[in-house]
């Protein structure tokens, strides 16, 4: 008989489970759920600046020692340069790639954040996603860009529209210094920089 009831148990879906959680329980499994997404996305933020900075410091020493190292009279300077240009170039694309990845990563774990604020009545994350996404839009989208974070909660969409009009909502340069546009620009001064050097050192 309880071999039958577990069995039961296991059919049923993930999210009649999770309501059949009581309330107050259910709050501590969201709060340790908000922690958890907390730890992964300070991980995520660490392996992106980690790997950005060892790949702009080894690519900035090459360079360096390239421009400085290599006699431009030798025969064998081009190919050198050339091939390290290659080599190094090849390596910025991979990981322009792969730190695209850990923000489409990081997108997804925000997103659940928002969803646990929601239905805890927290704001911190849904702020945070206007101040990223909506502060260079104009009135008319930022206006439904609020409703549609409010997603029906009158007073979120009360609060939101009296967090536009605060200066903090309103940063220079938000779009040009974001996190994401100045990782993804990295990758492409980095490989203009060894071009610059081959022609410099082959010209």
């Amino acid at each position: 008989m309880t071999m039958d009831f577990d069995a039961e148990e296991r059919r049923i879906p993930a999210e009649t489970a999770a309501m059949k959680v009581p309330p107050r329980n259910r709050w501590q499994v969201l709060l340790v759920e908000y922690e958890l997404l907390d730890a992964y996305l300070l991980t995520l933020s660490q392996r992106i600046w980690t790997s950005g900075l060892v790949l702009i410091g080894l690519s900035l020493i090459g360079i360096a020692f390239m421009a400085v190292g290599m006699d431009s009279s030798r025969e064998e300077t081009s190919s050198i340069i050339g091939l390290m240009a290659a080599a190094a170039s090849v390596m910025a694309v991979v990981w322009w790639i792969l730190q695209r990845r850990l923000f489409s990563m990081q997108a997804v774990a925000e997103f659940r954040k928002r969803e646990i604020e929601r239905e805890m009545g927290m704001r911190s994350e849904i702020y945070l996603t206007f101040l990223k996404q909506g502060r260079n839009l104009r009135l008319r989208r930022r206006e439904a860009m609020v409703k549609g974070l409010a997603e029906g909660d009158s007073q979120l969409e009360n609060d939101l529209f009296r967090f536009i009009k605060t200066p903090e909502a309103r940063p220079r340069f938000s779009r040009l210094m974001g996190e994401r546009i100045t990782w993804g620009m990295v990758p492409w001064v980095l490989m203009l920089s060894w071009i610059m050097l081959y022609l410099l050192k082959t010209g």
